[in-house]
């Protein structure tokens, strides 16, 4: 069977979502593509012209450098397959300007981007408070990377997957509760005199109430279905990340296959 993704919940920010007959290689390899893989833009170097603040340019720099940015990559090309050959220019990297005087909170919309269109992700997040008499005066100056790199390429925040499991409750069940007591993520409740599967996407694989079955009636087996919890940070919306990441899984597959085929001829 060919894998396939079902949704279950999708906001601005994050997705759940179930991968179906797939192997733990490929969900593995589809996480990680998504967290290392799928570039995003991110500011790489900063040029100080000014700064009497109390934080150090290091400091500003590195705080400059997490912040996610609106990302497009139909424009931007990464440095070393760019024309420029790596030297830097509009189709590569984008500058963002500061220049404020305090009292003041900088935050990260007071920026000024070389394209209204490419800005931080959100205008709200504070990078340093300015008191009087103090100015700050930079540029800085974005690129895309990937999470090999440096995390601060990465365009998710959170990529974790789980193992659905299947559970099967036979006709041995005394409807003890043993089981209902003992599971730490309360995926079994009764239903009679029963015990019955409330909530399979909670458990964890714990075996306790395989452990705590005195009639054995509890059978916990792994399948071929994978719990994603996906969380961007608004580089790039989610599912842009998810279809990018599948076609560099792709990409590398279709490349290993020339290799064995040269290989093997």
């Amino acid at each position: 069977m060919r894998p396939e993704i079902e949704f279950l919940e999708e906001s601005e920010f994050k997705v759940k979502f179930i991968l179906k007959n797939a192997s733990p290689a490929l969900a593995n390899s589809f996480r990680r593509a998504m967290k290392a893989h799928v570039p995003a833009l991110a500011v790489d170097y900063v040029d100080f012209y000014l700064n009497s603040s109390y934080l150090y340019d290091e400091v500003i720099a590195h705080r400059l450098g997490m912040l996610p940015i609106k990302t497009d990559l139909e424009r931007f090309s990464m440095q070393d397959k760019c024309v420029c050959g790596g030297e830097g220019c509009p189709n590569c990297q984008i500058s963002f300007r500061l220049n404020v005087e305090g009292p003041k909170v900088v935050y990260s919309g007071d920026f000024i981007s070389d394209d209204p269109e490419i800005v931080f992700a959100m205008d709200n997040i504070p990078v340093l408070e300015l008191f009087k008499g103090q100015q700050l005066m930079l540029e800085a100056v974005a690129r895309l990377g990937t999470g090999r790199e440096h995390a601060k390429f990465q365009p998710v925040s959170i990529c974790a997957y789980k193992i659905i499991p299947e559970i099967e409750i036979n006709e041995n069940c005394n409807g003890c509760r043993d089981c209902i007591e003992t599971c730490p993520r309360g995926v079994f409740d009764i239903e009679g005199d029963k015990v019955r599967v409330r909530d399979v996407m909670s458990c964890s694989m714990c075996m306790e109430c395989v452990e705590i079955c005195e009639q054995n009636a509890i059978a916990v087996r792994e399948t071929n279905n994978f719990l994603f919890t996906v969380e961007g940070t608004g580089a790039l919306p989610v599912k842009t990340v998810m279809k990018k990441a599948l076609e560099i899984l792709r990409s590398k597959a279709e490349e290993m296959n020339k290799i064995i085929e040269e290989i093997v001829h």
